[in-house]
């Protein structure tokens, strides 16, 4: 089958690595894809357009965050340019996208990390809003690292203890400006949302209007589901600092990575910093590190790309809990996981990692293990397969 791909600009280059992988896993299968790149010009659409004047008889559009509401002047779709399916993988939380998925055609499949983001699409948008919306968890980024032979190899080809990678965020109230009876729904659904494990951000706005005798079913009250998204930031920021003061607390030594730590290494006793890095360079040293920390950015029934590259560099991961991880993986035997009502109690567990290479090795070999079996794109190429077939 004949393949169209697309790919734009990306912060750390994500995105475009994820689409250059997926692209050598579709010609591992037997299929000749075309990547157009949109980060290389100032103007999309154009080049689009250019592309379909000249190239035809694909079998799937496949695109990453990007062209799923992609019009052209006369109204018309990738779909209805290049006369295939159109799949849109979107890796980031879907309502913080809500004018794009609201402008995306009703053929286009949708597909999520994160299952319970189907869920906030079908109660905002309706049951039929889109052909199909499918899960689809990160696959693994980079190549697998040779074998650690032994723990002591594993302590002596990965001088860096404890791994970090993440911008630095404090915690942020992105409706500062909103007041009335509006403001305290979206306060109570953050109190509602934190005083638990974990809620999907919809759940908890809905949740909340429900309690306040509201009519869930009428289309205005749906469509102010999309403030979810104003949920999700305030709670992953929160979580996200919190998670910060205690790692910085125990007094591990780590190395950091990401952007805007400048001015605030003074909160860890020893701590390296790298600065923002592309994700190619976040690989490479994840192949120099014991452990890999993550947080999994509010997708408390989902994914991130992290703990899989993580195993496929040989690293140990230690994650806030995560529905899929729990299911894919076996906490305590070849992944690490905490509970963000027991921040303490998890910082106890990765000291207790980080001071024994040989559990942090025998989680590291398992994972590795289990990710190259099931969690690359060579496998996860099924699914994008699988959701152009659901609307084809």
């Amino acid at each position: 089958m004949r393949i169209l791909m697309m790919k734009g600009q990306s912060q750390y280059g994500g995105t475009r690595l994820f689409a250059d992988l997926a692209a050598a896993a579709l010609a591992r299968r037997g299929h000749h894809v075309d990547m157009l790149d949109l980060g290389e010009t100032d103007s999309a659409g154009a080049a689009v357009l250019q592309h379909a004047q000249r190239a035809q008889g694909y079998g799937l559009v496949f695109t990453i965050n990007i062209a799923g509401e992609f019009r052209d002047s006369a109204g018309r779709t990738l779909r209805d340019l290049f006369g295939a399916p159109h799949v849109v993988w979107h890796t980031d939380y879907i309502l913080s996208k809500a004018e794009r998925v609201r402008q995306t055609p009703a053929s286009t499949a949708l597909l999520l990390v994160d299952p319970t983001q189907a869920d906030a699409v079908r109660a905002v948008y309706g049951e039929d809003r889109f052909a199909h919306l499918g899960f689809f968890p990160h696959p693994a980024v980079g190549e697998p690292a040779a074998d650690d032979g032994s723990v002591d190899e594993f302590v002596a080809r990965r001088p860096i203890q404890v791994l970090w990678s993440g911008g630095f965020q404090k915690p942020e109230t992105p409706w500062k400006d909103v007041a009335g009876p509006a403001r305290r729904l979206l306060q109570d659904a953050v109190d509602l949302a934190l005083s638990v494990e974990w809620m999907a951000p919809h759940e908890a706005v809905a949740q909340v209007m429900a309690a306040r005798g509201l009519d869930m079913a009428s289309p205005p009250m749906r469509q102010a589901l999309e403030t979810a998204a104003l949920v999700d930031i305030e709670v992953r920021t929160t979580r996200r600092f919190g998670f910060l003061k205690a790692v910085a607390r125990t007094g591990l030594p780590l190395t950091i990575v990401g952007a805007g730590w400048e001015g605030q290494l003074y909160r860890f006793k020893a701590a390296t910093f790298e600065g923002p890095v592309e994700m190619t360079r976040m690989v490479e040293l994840m192949r120099r590190s014991r452990v890999v920390l993550n947080t999994n950015g509010n997708f408390g029934a989902g994914s991130h790309e992290r703990p899989f590259s993580a195993a496929l560099a040989g690293a140990a991961t230690f994650s806030d809990h995560s529905r899929y991880y729990a299911q894919v993986f076996a906490p305590g035997e070849d992944i690490e996981l905490f509970r963000w009502r027991d921040l303490d109690g998890g910082m106890a567990q990765l000291v207790a990692l980080a001071a024994d290479p040989a559990r942090a090795f025998g989680y590291a070999r398992r994972a590795k293990a289990l990710t190259l079996g099931a969690h690359t794109w060579d496998q996860r190429i099924d699914l994008v397969l699988a959701a152009a077939d659901a609307v084809r």
